[in-house]
Order: structure tokens, then sequence, then C-alpha cells
């Protein structure tokens, strides 16, 4: 159950955070289109409007960003994304559990009923290409609207899950970061990033995510990644360090390997 939520969770982010693909300003051009297992179907619908789902998760929980840039400030390019989600569906599948024997395993106990909840996440991005690397910063707020009584007792106290559903619990959250690209040769590059997600008076009100991806570009439109996510957080438990992806049952690392495609709509 541990290895099905964490892939669930790496895939969706919960907040529609994208783990595996940069916070860059700029937008992709019309008409175009990326998507990765890791990573949402993203479209640049217009030259001024870029929409992304993730659509494996969609029907289970409904979601949505929008990306939208603004004028540029000095040598920065700047955007806003706004993102919708309801994760209420999923969270109540989960509740159900997995029967083991004559057991049944859940990450939420089957005695509560997740009420309808929507989350909300607008980011401001900033990005400039500078002489050793591409760089942006971004920063937010995350709201999390419930519409009925949600017991506390009821959160997943994982790492990358807890602080991506604790917006629910606390009402609010904030959310910071810069990403850094590399291009090493035309087609291998390293991806990283640090990023800070804020809790104000929830226990367990902070993690610290890192990632490190080494990308290599096949082609225009193929790309693979491999590298690692690491959390640092304070949970309701105390603190805990982990790298991801993490295998349970065998209490090891492995590193993520994701091939991600991208193309061109044809206009009509």
């Amino acid at each position: 159950v541990k290895i099905y939520i964490y892939i669930i969770i790496l895939i969706g982010q919960l907040s529609g955070a994208q783990n595996w693909a940069p916070h860059s300003a700029n937008l992709l051009t019309e008409k175009r289109w990326e998507m990765g297992f890791f990573q949402p179907l993203r479209y640049g619908y217009t030259e001024t409007l870029e929409v992304s789902l993730h659509p494996l998760l969609f029907f289970v929980m409904p979601n949505l960003s929008v990306k939208i840039p603004h004028q540029n400030m000095g040598n920065w390019s700047t955007a806003s994304r706004h993102s919708l989600l309801y994760p209420t569906p999923l969270l109540n599948m989960l509740s159900k559990g997995t029967k083991i024997g004559n057991n049944i395993a859940s990450l939420i106990s089957p005695n509560f009923l997740i009420p309808p909840m929507v989350g909300i996440s607008n980011d401001w991005l900033m990005s400039r290409s500078l002489a050793f690397a591409d760089i942006t910063l971004h920063g937010g707020i995350d709201l999390g609207i419930v519409f009925g009584e949600l017991d506390e007792r009821s959160s997943i106290d994982l790492p990358l899950v807890y602080h991506r559903l604790g917006v629910y619990y606390n009402t609010w959250g904030l959310d910071l970061g810069v990403d850094i690209i590399k291009h090493l040769t035309k087609r291998l590059g390293i991806h990283t990033d640090f990023d800070l997600r804020l809790l104000p008076g929830l226990s367990g009100s902070y993690d610290v995510e890192h990632k490190l991806l080494l990308v290599w570009t096949k082609s225009e439109g193929v790309q693979f990644c491999t590298g690692y996510k690491f959390v640092y957080g304070q949970f309701p438990y105390g603190d805990e360090t982990r790298f991801l992806p993490y295998v349970p049952l065998t209490e090891t690392w492995i590193p993520m390997v994701e091939l991600q495609v991208a193309g061109n709509r044809k206009k009509p």
C-alpha cells in the first residue's frame, strides 16, 4: 500500500507541484505538448496560455493548472500559475485499503470519510538565463477549502504526502524555491531544485525538498531523466529524512527513471 501511495504522489504531486518538470516562467509554444509518467500533460493552448493536468489521475483526483505570462521585469521573464485540485475521491479510495489475509491495510482509517475538499494554488514565477545556468525563482500561496468536517486523525504522515495534504487541515500554506538547469553538452544536462513548504501553526509545519536529475535529450520529442528526490521535514511524530523513490519492503532507495515525450499538434 505504501508503494502505491508513493507512486500516486510522485505522479500527481497533490497540489500541482511539478516535481519532474521545471517551474519555468516560459510557456510552451502554441500547439506544443509535453508529458511524462511523473509529470503532467502540458499543452501550449495559445501563446499566452499554457494548460496542464495529470491525465492518469484526472478521474480519481480531478486537477487543472494554467500558466499565464506577464510583463518582463528587467532581464527576468515572469508568469503566474493557478491550479485547482479535488483530492477527495482518491483519498476515500485509499481509506478502503487492501485486504491482506483477514485484515484490511489502509493509509487512512476506514472509519473516516473524507469530505469534499478543493485545493487552490497560486504561484509567481521568474526565470532568467545566466552565464552558468538557467534559473527560476518561484513562490506562492496554497489554500485548502473543506466542505464539511475533516478529522485531524485522517492525515497521512508520510514524507512528501503530509505537507501537501496538510493545507486542508491548516486551511493555508506557503511554498517557495529555486530551479536550476545546467546544460553540460548539447544533449546532456542537469536539473536541480530546492523548495520549502510552510504550514504555519500546524504540527509538522515545514519541509525542505531537493531534487537532482540527469537529463538526456535524445531528440526534440524524446527525453530521458534519472535522479532522486530528497525530503527533510517536520512531522507530528518528529523530524524525518528520506530519499525518494523509496521501497518500504526492502527499505532501500532506488533511482527514478522517466521517459518524457513531446510533440506539436498540427494547426487546422
